[in-house]
């Protein structure tokens, strides 16, 4: 076909057609051939994995019999018939453990004493087995033989041997007769596919076993390339009938002969054929459908898929849609989906400008917003109401790295570290983290979206929301204080209580003067935590607690004084201080000041700043009292007051001068206590 001047050259859709399917289908069959020839490199390393894996099962299951039968060994030594030298018993009791395997027993010498194989009393007279005796003999451990001619059954036999030693003495070796079918017994239990087969020689390279043919090859030398392959790898090999296989070989531990197994690489060679087969035959299968397929129906379908180009560009356009039917069905059925999309698109517009103007309103009321990270051109966008959030300005959208500068410092690197595994890995994410301003408020939010991708799992974009969460948190940490101190302030009013009942039971064994004692220590208790209950346990005012803790014991007007600086206590220290005073002031009305009707009580304190705290120096004085005297014993008074000092971090000093008792108390509190509550009441 010739092309008009000035026009450029133009070829049937036919043609395009066809150069489109070989463009299609050369790829495939390029991938369809790497895939045949991976398949058939993974078959080849699966059968040599297949092959280890026997080759270790079966290595695995030869010493494990071995151990078996060294075991029975080892039990037969401990018949106290050998330890009685009364051979015929040792002999019959052998002959019935065994079975068809025979024991023999020979001294150190090679004297045979007994051998079950025979009845007994015609043993041979030596082993047919020296080197084993040599090697027991040096070793003194158990030792597996070698393939040998049996004295006793004329035949190939190997022995398992151990030591019987007494008192440190080797007296006899006893060795257990086995056949070559017992190992031959053990291949055969692999029970494996037709072709395997597995082979077993000896350390002198005497083959003692092998799943094909055993008998035909038993005893005769294993071939040299045999004994010279590498262990543990699997190497190309011919095997006795001269066949091409896949071999590998193994040790035993227990005996140093030799396992093989192999595989015959024919079966292998077949799939490869049949892999390059299948390979050519989809070769002219596709070129051929390929070419036929484009050549008939690219005539039906070039002039109606023009029509309907054109009437989706109109669609794209926003025109009306015209497009008459014509000869294709298909064509025709997109013809009126186009024009009733048309309807549908007028709709959707209509729905989502009402929808967008719904949305922003809700998105108002519930401080969230809408984002999205165009992952192709590093692009983010934002909705008004993050802008709002964020305090963004309109128009600045960012990339990633530089929208991560709304995040608060201490949590930037943890977000981006988050958002790059979100775009590598994950669909759907969710994050709460911190947001700084630019006015420098900070705020908390939480980030939640999906990643779409693209067939190849590579992300696209990412959409989603962002919700202030400032109120939630602060409303979280509030209440996860609340509980927190409220859990330690139940804990710690419990081993008050606890401490106060076990210190008073020993100082008040009677029952009436433990509930007295204990009552009262109980209420003044009561009385700090009603103090502390009124400021919801920040504290109490030092001149509200020594009031309310010495209201019992002031019932004359003028026998208590009560004076010092305005000043907050923390809960800790008001609890404990608490006991302290109503300790002293019991002492008091029992012994002191206040047991008479003149004696007078007088607690001042004054504050001074110290760095970051406040020291507080209390004194307790009693004077006009009876004549007093230092106790001769140290109760429990004195006891809970110099604990009640440590545990506040303090220093107590009590004086008993006939007059009545001085204390002094020295303890320190925060600055931030402030002003007391006292002075802030109106």
């Amino acid at each position: 076909m010739s092309a008009a001047p000035g026009r450029r050259r133009a070829w049937p859709a036919a043609l395009h057609l066809v150069l489109f399917g070989v463009i299609i289908a050369v790829p495939l069959l390029v991938l369809l051939a790497a895939l045949l020839y991976r398949s058939a490199v993974q078959e080849h390393h699966r059968l040599e994995r297949l092959i280890g894996q026997e080759l270790d099962e079966l290595v695995v299951t030869i010493d494990r019999d071995i151990e078996r039968r060294t075991a029975v060994l080892q039990t037969l030594a401990t018949a106290p018939a050998l330890d009685a030298r009364d051979w015929a018993a040792f002999h019959a009791q052998a002959k019935a453990s065994l079975g068809r395997n025979y024991l023999v027993l020979v001294d150190t010498e090679g004297r045979q004493l007994l051998n079950t194989y025979l009845p007994y009393g015609e043993a041979p007279t030596l082993t047919g087995d020296p080197a084993t005796l040599e090697e027991v003999r040096r070793t003194m451990r158990p030792v597996v033989s070698d393939l040998f001619t049996s004295f006793a059954t004329r035949g190939l036999v190997f022995n398992i041997s151990i030591p019987i030693v007494r008192d440190g003495r080797l007296l006899y070796v006893m060795s257990l007769g086995l056949f070559p079918d017992d190992l031959l017994g053990l291949l055969l239990d692999q029970r494996l596919d037709a072709g395997w087969i597995t082979a077993i020689w000896d350390r002198n390279g005497t083959i003692m076993a092998r799943s094909r043919d055993s008998a035909q090859w038993l005893g005769k030398p294993a071939p040299a390339h045999w004994r010279q392959q590498a262990m543990g790898l699997v190497a190309d090999d011919r095997s006795l009938e001269d066949e091409e296989v896949l071999a590998r070989a193994g040790r035993v531990r227990l005996a140093g002969w030799t396992v093989r197994v192999s595989f015959p690489a024919r079966q292998i060679d077949a799939q490869i054929r049949e892999s390059l087969w299948l390979w050519i035959s989809a070769v002219v299968m596709v070129v051929g459908f390929t070419g036929l397929a484009a050549y008939v129906f690219g005539w039906f379908f070039t002039k109606p898929l023009a029509r309907a180009a054109e009437a989706a560009a109109s669609l794209g356009r926003g025109d009306p849609v015209a497009l008459p039917d014509g000869p294709v069905a298909e064509v025709n059925a997109v013809g009126h989906a186009l024009s009733e999309t048309q309807r549908e698109l007028e709709a959707s517009r209509l729905a989502l400008r009402y929808s967008e103007q719904l949305l922003g309103t809700a998105a108002d009321a519930a401080q969230f917003g809408a984002h999205q990270y165009d992952a192709v051109n590093d692009r983010v966008y934002r909705s008004p109401q993050i802008r709002q959030i964020l305090g963004a300005a309109p128009g600045d959208e960012r990339n990633l790295e530089a929208a991560f500068d709304f995040v608060h410092p201490d949590d930037r690197d943890q977000v981006r570290w988050r958002k790059r595994q979100i775009l590598e890995q994950e669909d759907q994410y969710q994050l709460t983290y911190r947001i700084r301003r630019p006015d420098g408020e900070v705020r908390w939010v939480m980030d939640r979206g999906q990643v779409e991708r693209d067939s190849r799992g590579k992300a696209l974009r990412v959409i989603g929301v962002l919700v202030d969460i400032t109120d939630l948190k602060a409303s979280e940490q509030r209440q996860r204080l609340l509980f927190d101190e409220l859990n330690h302030r139940v804990k710690n009013t419990l081993a008050i209580v606890q401490s106060l009942a076990l210190q008073t039971l020993r100082s008040s064994p009677d029952p009436q003067a433990f509930g007295k004692a204990f009552g009262e220590r109980l209420q003044s208790l009561s009385r700090a935590h009603d103090l502390l209950a009124e400021t919801a346990w920040q504290g109490a005012p030092i001149t509200r607690l020594v009031t309310a803790v010495l209201e019992p014991f002031s019932a004359q007007n003028g026998r208590v004084e009560i004076a010092g600086e305005a000043v907050d206590l923390p809960a800790n220290t008001t609890i404990t201080l608490a006991l302290m005073l109503n300790e002293l002031a019991t002492n008091a009305a029992k012994y002191g000041a206040l047991s008479g009707g003149t004696g007078k009580v007088s607690i001042t304190w004054t504050v001074k700043p110290v760095g970051k705290a406040l020291a507080i120096d209390l004194a307790w004085r009693e004077q006009d009292g009876p004549t007093i005297a230092p106790p001769q014993r140290r109760g429990f008074g004195a006891r809970l007051l110099a604990a009640s000092a440590h545990q506040i971090q303090g220093a107590l000093d009590i004086q008993y001068p006939a007059t009545g008792v001085n204390a002094r108390l020295w303890f320190s509190v925060p600055v931030n206590a402030g002003a007391s509550r006292d002075q802030q009441r109106p």
